[in-house]
């Protein structure tokens, strides 16, 4: 039995026996990994960069497949890889071919948002592993099923928010866990900018270049439309904006720093303010208020329109970390407890996140950031984006994973 195989059939029943797992670590420590690469723009690419620096650290993998909807991309993807790894990938238009190949071990999602749930539970389905783009998902139907689906079929998952590698964000984590702040009652952070991020071209996109409904999917049917193609993050349609396109990145890490997955209730704001002319759905400017479980506060504001005071601050009884600077320091704390001076926090060595995620291929072991994490920090998102299109608080029973509005 190949190795391909072997992961397929153990990993259907949801768990690999202690025999099993040797026997799949010795089969593969010498058999070459096959990734198909889904999407192929800016971070599909990005993906392919960072494959082709695993091959160069010898992890034994190759890109065999790539698809991407625009031949544009695809062109280039395929340059790029015979470039670095001396032979070209298979190119396809439609991502079910790449799904179909039994020789094909992994795939990467880099595709528009709305499209990463269905292509994840297809390909857990056919057995591949996964290694998801943020936000695993943009509604809360799509995140379950693909979860559910990854589960089922025993696949090895990466999402994509790859803070979880970063040596400083693992030392910020650390120190948090260690219980040196004391009681963590809120956690302040804003992100901004001033430009209207996504407003890509699109003048040179030609129909024809183009598989229209593939991109559309599942989104509502509509004429081709460049603009759309090219500027996908500005609509409800294909995301749901800055929740899902830079907050995920932080509820990922608060989530992770308290380990407290899910927030109980939420109330979120945004609108567009600034940026309109380009006809922009998502908002330019958010704030949201989300309280979670452990009994403490995460207030999260981001901005497009002015770039000042871009920060993320633990508060606790004992003092305050500042994740960006990595200083940690007795600032507003009290007691005996409250911490002396200020220090720096220390890095913590890692692997990168693709790195991890192949490994965990061959290994069949957790990845740092995995399918629990993504749908945790996908739900979240979602919470946020349910909370400005009602304009309700939003509450999430974890148990039957339902939201409620009140």
């Amino acid at each position: 039995m190949k190795r391909r195989e072997f992961s397929k059939t153990t990993a259907a029943a949801g768990v690999l026996t202690v025999t099993g797992m040797n026997a799949l670590q010795s089969m593969g420590a010498n058999d070459r990994i096959r990734v198909g690469i889904i999407g192929c723009g800016v971070r599909g690419g990005s993906h392919i960069s960072m494959i082709m620096g695993c091959r160069k650290q010898g992890l034994n993998v190759e890109i065999s497949h790539i698809c991407d909807v625009w031949s544009v991309h695809r062109n280039q993807a395929v340059e790029a890889i015979q470039k670095q790894q001396g032979k070209a990938p298979i190119a396809v238009v439609d991502y079910k071919e790449i799904l179909s190949c039994d020789d094909v071990d992994a795939i990467t999602i880099a595709t528009p948002d709305h499209t990463h749930s269905r292509i994840m539970k297809e390909a857990a389905e056919a057995g591949k592993d996964i290694y998801v783009e943020k936000p695993m998902a943009i509604d809360l139907k799509g995140a379950c099923e693909s979860v559910d689906a990854a589960k089922k079929n025993g696949r090895v998952v990466q999402a994509g928010t790859q803070w979880r590698s970063d040596p400083n964000y693992i030392g910020c984590a650390e120190t948090i866990q260690s219980g040196v702040l004391g009681k963590i009652t809120r956690a302040a952070i804003s992100q901004n900018f001033i430009q209207p991020r996504w407003r890509k071209d699109y003048s040179s996109v030609k129909k024809e270049d183009v598989d229209w409904p593939r991109f559309i999917m599942d989104a509502p049917k509509r004429p081709f439309d460049a603009k759309r193609l090219r500027r996908w993050y500005l609509y409800r349609d294909y995301s749901n904006g800055l929740p899902g396109l830079w907050m995920s990145h932080y509820l990922n890490f608060v989530s992770w720093c308290m380990e407290d997955p899910f927030p109980a209730y939420g109330v979120a704001s945004g609108q567009v303010y600034l940026w309109g002319d380009d006809g922009r759905q998502t908002s330019d400017t958010l704030s949201a208020i989300l309280d979670y479980p452990k009994g403490w506060q995460l207030n999260f504001s981001m901005s497009l329109c002015n770039s000042a005071d871009t920060h993320c601050v633990f508060y606790g009884t004992n003092g305050k970390l500042e994740a960006l600077k990595r200083k940690l320091s007795g600032d507003g704390g009290a007691g005996p407890d409250q911490i002396k001076g200020e220090s720096d926090v220390k890095p913590v060595p890692s692997t990168g996140h693709m790195h991890n995620f192949l490994e965990c291929v061959r290994t069949r072991e957790q990845p740092r950031s995995n399918v629990d994490a993504g749908f945790s920090h996908a739900v979240s998102g979602i919470m946020v984006a349910e909370a400005i299109r009602t304009g309700r608080r939003v509450v999430f029973d974890p148990a039957k994973r339902e939201f409620d509005f009140s």
